[in-house]
């Protein structure tokens, strides 16, 4: 049964408000079960991305405040998560209680919210505590923008169930915003480091944290199948008088466009379809009764109501009540009988040939049927059904991700969805609708199929399955679509965990080559740092420079990646790489020369043993190792610096000079961070999204970007089962869409993209 909210007048009230509880604990304990099962996850990235940060040379403050960070929430990891554990609770149950508009009706104790300023002036408040609360609001912004898909849902239900007329996200008791705060507060609770707090929550970042899309996804489907609306729902009921609403549409009405805001019905009285009437001139096509039939059911703006009555003199709350709910007329039962015929008839032929070169437009059957006689006596309301759902198919056979077959193949289902639309009328106007839902799942589906694969191909074959079902099985029952979307859902889940399955070696190959990337990066920043900081009048040695930039900086980057587990060897290959530039500087004292004698054999035996590691054998490595004995042995005999002069000293100061040149290139390519509209595109990508890949000016390949590097660097792409993986970099990726050699397949639901595009067509008519 849907959940009624609570009003004041209802004397269901305090049984409404006992459920409503009940289903706020519910959403509360899932919320706080998604995070104890990531609680490593989360805190993981949040590590990875300071590395970054740090990387990136800011200012020497916060990079000490970032390492910080990084090394405490390292150590004091369980400590933390048991701090966050409690402070999302606590947090989570305080704005639990401030939700509910009525303290007395639900029995909760009303509380103050941590941050509120009522009856308090700036004068009164601690400093620190509202830089807390602006710091709070700064870094809270950004995970609500970026959730904003998945938590507008979620906030519309919420406010259905507390039965708030205006719900806002401040109403939402999990917000991103109460994630943010209990981190801080944990991190506060556990008294790490004070001084870092502010750059600690100000390097908090959507991308970089715990994925929140699936815990809203999860609370908004809980509240879906506790029966709570995403608005407050106006239900269509039958007329007392069977008649229908809507003035007639005459043969040259005009039908019109659907945004994807327009989720409640909104009624015309007289007045208001007299005026529309007027706009729609004899001689309109189908497209124009499509978009006149879609805003008289509400879709787009909202007429005014302000001062126009019924046609008994009724104002607006008189006729419709205070919720605007409206009547329409049933769908006609003698149209009814005729599509039922149809349907019997499309679904005996279970079969059909798809034959090159068809267009699927030629197949719409609804824009066929509408000069038909049995159309012709259908009452208005069902001819606009009609034209709209035309219009809509119309879009569906004209999207040009969807292979030519399974367009065939989804069109079959013309006939039953439109029984379905007229059977429940909130098919135009909400997305929950179960025949609406079918065909755009069907329809995103299918954009994974590739015609090489066949008939024979298992999505083809269940999504044929699927429509030969509805063809064979729908009379009334629109479960019939729920339970098909089910299965369907559950065939998609199963494929998709068998690719993911194959993809993850190939993922946790890249996973491991970031990695040693951005150590590589950081043994870079060590090595210039070393070797700017040397005084000009003890300048590195020329031989030095290519072995530092090049097979020292794998020994670096190696012990780097096991710092943390190992931080003695990362100590000891930074004290080797000092040891060697300054054994091979000019020892002009004695004492210099006993120290170097004391120092070589460590020294040597370091540099055997990191060089092993990284499996440097052969010439080069004994050419290099002649060398630094022969420098070693001159430092030791000569009280003077060596002369210069000969053709190997030329040699190698060109190699030096190089090597400190590709040094300082690499360098310089991490910190551009510069780009255009296509590099802000490419960073908005996420898993799962498909595209179109032009290889040459005769190969196009789809194929599904499934999986993304924790640090952006790899994005691997492969096709629906897993397999043709191919590795770009972010960089690269957008480079391609900046070639046009890239494009993003549009996932939003098709039936809201056809919506959409009739009203836009409907705008410009009336721009031009």
């Amino acid at each position: 049964m849907p959940f009624r909210p609570n009003h004041p007048a209802d004397p269901d009230a305090r049984d409404v408000n006992v459920q409503a509880r009940r289903h706020i604990r519910k959403l509360i304990a899932k919320s706080l079960l998604y995070f104890a099962e990531r609680e490593a996850d989360n805190l993981r990235m949040v590590r990875e991305h300071l590395l970054v940060l740090m990387d990136a040379r800011p200012s020497q403050a916060q990079a000490q405040n970032l390492r910080s960070a990084y090394v405490l929430l390292g150590k004091q990891a369980d400590a933390f998560h048991r701090a966050f554990r409690a402070a999302l609770q606590s947090t989570i149950d305080d704005e639990a209680r401030l939700a509910f508009p009525d303290a007395a009706s639900v029995e909760l104790r009303r509380v103050q919210p941590p941050d509120a300023l009522e009856g308090m002036t700036l004068s009164l408040i601690d400093v620190c505590e509202v830089d807390r609360i602006l710091l709070l609001d700064r870094v809270s912004l950004r995970f609500s923008a970026h959730y904003d898909a998945s938590l507008s849902p979620l906030t519309q239900r919420l406010g259905v169930l507390l039965g708030l007329d205006a719900p806002s996200l401040s109403n939402n008791p999990f917000r991103p915003e109460v994630f943010v705060r209990a981190f801080l507060m944990a991190w506060e609770k556990c008294e790490l480091d004070n001084q870092a707090t502010d750059d600690l929550v100000q390097a908090l970042a959507p991308r970089h944290c715990l994925n929140l899309a699936p815990l809203y996804d999860d609370l908004n489907a809980t509240l879906m199948q506790a029966g709570v609306a995403a608005q407050q729902a106006l239900r269509i009921k039958k007329s007392v008088d069977q008649r229908s609403n809507f003035a007639p549409l005459g043969p040259g009405s005009a039908p019109a466009p659907l945004t994807s805001g327009g989720e409640l019905p909104h009624n015309i009285n007289s007045a208001a379809r007299s005026t529309w009437a007027g706009l729609a001139p004899a001689g309109r096509n189908i497209a124009a009764q499509a978009r006149q039939f879609l805003q008289r059911l509400g879709i787009g703006s909202r007429p005014s109501t302000e001062g126009i009555g019924d046609d008994e003199g009724h104002t607006w709350t008189e006729a419709h009540g205070e919720q605007g709910q409206h009547s329409l007329a049933p769908a006609d039962s003698e149209f009814m009988g005729y599509l039922g015929d149809l349907q019997a008839g499309a679904g005996a032929s279970s079969s059909y040939q798809f034959l090159e070169g068809q267009n699927p437009s030629d197949h719409n059957i609804l824009r066929q049927m509408r000069d038909l006689e049995q159309v012709r006596r259908a009452p208005e309301l069902d001819r606009g059904t009609v034209d709209a759902l035309a219009e809509v198919f119309d879009f569906v056979f004209a999207d040009q991700a969807i292979p030519v077959q399974m367009k065939f193949v989804i069109g079959r289902l013309q006939i039953p969805v439109l029984k379905a639309a007229m059977i429940d009328r909130d098919f135009f106007l909400s997305n929950d609708h179960p025949a609406r839902r079918l065909v755009d799942t069907l329809a995103s589906a299918s954009v994974a199929w590739a015609p090489e694969k066949g008939e024979n191909d298992p999505l083809y074959v269940r999504i044929e399955t699927t429509v030969k079902r509805v063809l064979n099985e729908f009379e009334d029952d629109l479960d019939l679509f729920s339970e098909l979307l089910l299965k369907f859902t559950e065939f998609l889940f199963e494929t998709e965990q068998q690719a993911q399955g194959r993809i993850e070696p190939a993922a946790d190959h890249e996973r491991k080559g970031e990695s040693f990337d951005q150590a590589l990066a950081h043994a870079d920043e060590i090595v210039h740092a070393r070797i700017n900081a040397l005084p000009k009048e003890l300048p590195l040695a020329p031989f030095l420079a290519p072995f530092l930039t090049a097979q020292w900086r794998e020994v670096l980057a190696r012990a780097w990646q096991t710092a943390e587990e190992n931080p003695q060897q990362w100590e000891s290959v930074l004290t080797t790489m000092d040891q060697l530039i300054w054994s091979t500087q000019p020892k002009t004292k004695s004492e210099e020369r006993r120290q170097l004698v004391a120092v070589l054999p460590d020294l040597v035996r370091s540099l055997n043993e990191g060089l092993d590691a990284i499996a440097w054998n052969g010439k080069e490595r004994a050419t290099f190792t002649r060398r630094l004995i022969s420098t070693h042995m001159l430092a030791i005999r000569m009280t003077q610096p060596a002369a210069t002069d000969t053709a190997s000293a030329v040699l190698e100061e060109a190699a030096g000079k190089e090597a400190m040149q590709e040094l300082d290139e690499r360098l310089a390519g991490q910190l551009s961070g510069t780009g255009d509209a296509f590099d802000a595109i490419a960073q908005t990508f996420t898993r799962g999204l498909w595209f179109d890949f032009t290889i040459d000016q005769t190969t196009q390949h789809r194929c599904r970007l499934s999986w993304v590097s924790p640090m952006r660097t790899r994005l691997l792409f492969t096709n629906r089962e897993g397999f043709d993986a191919f590795v770009r970099s972010e960089r690269e990726v957008a480079a391609l869409l900046r070639l046009g050699r890239l494009s993003v397949i549009n996932e939003t639901p098709i039936v809201s993209r056809a919506l959409d595009r009739i009203m836009a067509e409907g705008e410009l008519q009336l721009a031009a």
